[in-house]
């Protein structure tokens, strides 16, 4: 049941406490108004009118009544009205018989159609009060859910304050130690061919050295996601091409694995208003995934183009299928599918989180299509200038 604002403000005037429509004073009123519905046929027997409107009036002071004071002081009207019209206007004058058999058959109608009316007014008021209920209800979870948004917002502030002053904290330690073991690394490796005995501890150098860089990865990460999501850092946008951009991280990726990517470009120029170095690292990121998390012996495949008012890049591998549930939740921050975190590829959930966030500083949208006959694509669409649009 939904209650507009107007809707609640006119209920809650309507049912606001006046001291006049307590019931306990509806019966005396029940009284006046009976009282006062009298004096029109009695007018007209006065005058010698043939008793035009008699059921008129006390049919309105009943329903005044009810819908003022509540069913009881109405049905005290009721009866009121019943014995003054049996004793001064119906016949025999004088004496009150409505409740015996035949004169009770003339009061029937008139009986029934006030009985009527007051089941009417019970209706609309009980009708009223539960839309009032409806509304406080309303009201109540309209605040409840304004505090916990409110909570919510304030922990999320917490949390983004808390990544970025740790990330920035860990950052001067971590790189300390990054160059201490790099150092350490590098004198070992001139003191190997006289202590050959020290080799294996260059190995586990080497080991602790790659575990420092996915430190180091993991706390930019953090850092970018904060930025981006706080807006602190700028997205400088410049006409760029899409087709050398790309071919530039492709060569970069082709460098660092033995695994072929198709990289497909169209002829003329694909020009887009862009930071070409943010969304170069929207296009790592998105072919690293695709890189990570599909089968050796899968293709990589990474395609430029257009469509009205559109350049869209489109990056395919044969990962495991990704559920509708996951697809909606993939680009959310610490987010990893099941099947990422049970494998033995390391990963934060971050990446692809960045990527939205970059692409949406571009006025883009990012979205994958996954399924067991066409894979899984990951799609970037990015608004082409004006003048690209109208060629």
């Amino acid at each position: 049941m939904k209650v507009n604002e107007k809707q609640q403000k006119h209920l809650q005037a309507d049912h606001r406490h006046v001291w006049w429509r307590s019931p306990l004073l509806g019966y005396p009123f029940a009284v006046l108004f009976a009282a006062a519905a009298f004096v029109i046929p009695l007018s007209e027997r006065s005058w010698g009118i043939q008793d035009f409107f008699i059921e008129p009036p006390f049919v309105i002071a009943t329903l005044l009544v009810g819908w003022f004071w509540g069913i009881g002081p109405a049905l005290l009207a009721l009866l009121l009205e019943v014995l003054a019209l049996d004793y001064w206007i119906v016949p025999p004058l004088g004496v009150i018989d409505f409740f015996l058999w035949p004169e009770i058959v003339s009061f029937v109608p008139f009986i029934l159609i006030q009985l009527l009316f007051l089941a009417l007014i019970v209706i609309q008021k009980n009708y009223q009060q539960q839309l009032l209920h409806a509304s406080q209800e309303a009201a109540q979870q309209a605040e409840e859910l304004a505090e916990s948004n409110a909570r919510l917002q304030q922990a999320n502030r917490i949390k983004d304050q808390f990544l970025s002053i740790a990330s920035h904290e860990l950052r001067t330690p971590v790189t300390r130690i990054h160059g201490s073991v790099q150092l350490l690394q590098r004198r070992l490796k001139r003191q190997s061919a006289q202590h050959p005995e020290w080799l294996p501890m260059y190995d586990t150098l080497d080991k602790v050295n790659s575990q420092i860089q996915q430190f180091t990865d993991l706390i930019n990460d953090l850092l970018d996601i904060n930025t981006l999501r706080s807006g602190k850092i700028p997205v400088h946008l410049a006409p760029c091409d899409l087709r050398c951009l790309c071919q530039q991280v492709i060569e970069e990726q082709q460098s660092q694995t033995d695994r072929s990517i198709d990289l497909r470009l169209p002829a003329d120029p694909v020009v887009v208003q862009a930071d070409d170095r943010r969304f170069s690292q929207v296009v790592s990121n998105l072919v690293t995934n695709a890189l990570k998390y599909s089968p050796a012996n899968t293709p990589i495949r990474v395609e430029i183009s257009q469509r009205p008012g559109e350049a869209i890049l489109a990056v395919y591998n044969e990962s495991p299928v990704l559920s509708q549930e996951q697809q909606k939740t993939l680009f959310e921050p610490f987010y990893r599918s099941p099947e990422a975190r049970s494998s033995a590829t390391p990963g934060w959930g971050l990446g692809l989180a960045i990527c939205k966030e970059i692409v949406m500083r571009h006025g883009g949208r990012i979205w994958v299509e996954s399924s067991e006959e066409k894979g899984t694509t990951f799609f970037v669409a990015l608004p082409l200038p004006t003048s690209s649009k109208s060629a």
